[in-house]
């Protein structure tokens, strides 16, 4: 689905005769966007909120920098579960072309998470009375963003992003006299799509 909407945001006739002096983005926009995550195996679907600062290089190139934050709880029987809470920052590389009526865009970009993992009780006593198990985190990674996208009237946009990281699940164990302690990993993927609306205000125009 998300390689027919670059397609077409590619191929649309919507970019101005004269795309330098009637640029349709501004210089700096500030960019605020809520949306939702899809499941992707390990965790459900949950909502996302971000914050997003977006200078113009040139036209028609885009550097974004983003700060998202993500509720999910996970759902597969592979892996503990609980609550987690997943903080972003992203840069990313957008490439832009429309008119004031509609801009289309695609961009590519390196995004670090950061998780905060809580285990549901009736998980945490489980994994304690048959395995041992103190505590289990989720580790901080890098990853990678596609994002196509949408704006209308220079104020709105709808995004679709899709998401590539791979955290691990550790679980932390220690012996009965506290003297020895250990760690497993599981490897996993979080990567998903996402589907969000935001609302543009723009600093600076030209």
């Amino acid at each position: 689905m998300h390689l027919l909407l670059l397609a077409s945001l590619l191929c649309l006739p919507i970019a101005p005769i004269n795309p330098v002096e009637e640029d349709t983005v501004s210089s700096i926009n500030f960019h605020v966007a809520a949306g939702v995550t899809t499941p992707n195996g390990v965790v459900g679907a949950g909502p996302e909120l971000s914050a997003r600062y977006e200078l113009r290089m040139t036209h028609p190139l885009v550097v974004r920098c983003a700060v998202d934050f993500k509720y999910s709880e996970t759902n597969s029987h592979l892996f503990p579960k609980g609550e987690l809470l997943t903080s972003t920052v992203a840069v990313d590389l957008l490439y832009y072309r429309g008119t004031r009526h509609m801009t289309g865009y695609v961009g590519i970009g390196g995004l670090f998470a950061h998780n905060n993992f809580s285990a549901f009780k009736k998980t945490s006593d489980s994994l304690m009375f048959y395995e041992d198990v103190e505590s289990v985190d989720v580790t901080d990674e890098l990853g990678v963003r596609i994002t196509l996208g949408l704006r209308f009237h220079e104020w709105y946009s709808f995004e679709i992003a899709v998401t590539e990281v791979r955290p691990r699940f550790v679980k932390n164990r220690s012996s009965i006299d506290g003297d020895h302690y250990s760690r497993d990993y599981l490897d996993t993927r979080m990567g998903g799509f996402r589907v969000s609306v935001g609302y543009l205000l723009p600093i600076l125009r030209r």
